[in-house]
């Protein structure tokens, strides 16, 4: 055998049960354990540490795996606690799109009507503005025949005014005292079909020439119908052109020192809505009285005079 050639024999480990983290094994080689030759001898025995060292991985990745099982599940909660608030804020969101939507559309149908309304109000504009235009147009004609007519009425003066006959010519009317009594309706038909109306009286000075004209008497049956009533309503006095009387031009008799001594128109009996002159113009110009419609009387009629074109000379 070669100097140099070590055998290794009856290798036997043991392991004591009673022994500690750090216990030592034996192993026999056959060598003598004082010997400090490193080269262990043929069926000597020699102790290798056998320490607890081992147990420690296994303890930590004990723990580890604790640890990240407590992590998955907080994370599951987590999660499904997540998974909750998103799907009741994405509940939320189609809600809110929904009405959004609903709301865009009633937008747009609005917008639409107001386009359609927008559209209808310029065509009336301008139809509008179109019959604006002819309206303007035909009062520039009105207003040229307006001007041609008053410059024609200047023309005709008092001297190529004329009334029919029996008619007297006063201010640009005519005036017709009839003879005949009729009643105060009657009256008014009579001087339409003669081509006017019951006497309307419009001034102090028409006053004077009326009661000028007519015969002056103390007769009280000889007083004429005027144009003046209040049969539609008690009190208000109306002429035959339906405008009302002027309280700044009325010539009620007061009544002084009369039998009645009760100012006109008093209503004396029932009935009296239609004016006449009174008896007592003879003296005063406030001579007007109430009285009975149905009563016949004379009329006073007045028309507007006609306006004569002198005949042309060659």
């Amino acid at each position: 055998m070669m100097s140099g050639e070590i055998i290794y024999s009856d290798v036997t480990f043991t392991r004591h049960q009673n022994q500690d983290t750090g216990a030592e094994s034996e192993v026999s080689n056959g060598r003598d354990p004082g010997n400090s030759d490193p080269t262990p001898p043929v069926g000597s025995k020699a102790t290798i540490p056998n320490g607890g060292s081992g147990r420690v991985p296994v303890a930590t990745l004990v723990c580890l795996c604790v640890l990240l099982l407590g992590l998955a599940i907080t994370l599951g909660v987590l999660y499904a606690s997540n998974m909750t608030s998103l799907q009741a804020e994405g509940a939320r969101f189609a809600q809110m799109k929904g009405n959004l939507t609903g709301k865009l559309r009633e937008l747009q149908d609005s917008y639409k009507r107001l386009q359609n309304e927008t559209h209808i109000i310029t065509v009336q504009e301008e139809m509008f503005s179109s019959g604006l235009r002819d309206c303007e147009a035909n009062l520039t004609r009105v207003k040229d025949l307006l001007a041609t007519i008053q410059g024609n009425q200047k023309e005709c003066n008092a001297d190529t005014k004329s009334c029919s006959p029996g008619w007297e010519f006063y201010n640009g009317s005519c005036y017709y005292f009839s003879k005949d009594k009729l009643t105060w309706e009657q009256s008014q038909y009579a001087c339409i079909h003669d081509g006017g109306h019951l006497v309307i009286v419009e001034s102090q000075q028409e006053q004077e020439f009326i009661i000028e004209r007519f015969v002056r008497s103390t007769d009280f049956g000889n007083s004429p119908w005027i144009g003046l009533t209040d049969k539609k309503q008690e009190g208000v006095w109306v002429w035959m052109d339906n405008t009302t009387l002027d309280d700044s031009i009325k010539f009620w008799d007061p009544n002084t020192e009369t039998f009645s001594n009760r100012p006109e128109p008093n209503d004396w009996a029932p009935g009296e809505d239609c004016a006449r002159m009174g008896q007592t113009c003879s003296s005063r110009i406030k001579c007007w009285f109430d009285f009975l419609c149905d009563q016949p009387c004379r009329r006073i009629c007045e028309s507007r005079a006609a306006c004569e074109r002198p005949a042309a000379t060659s």
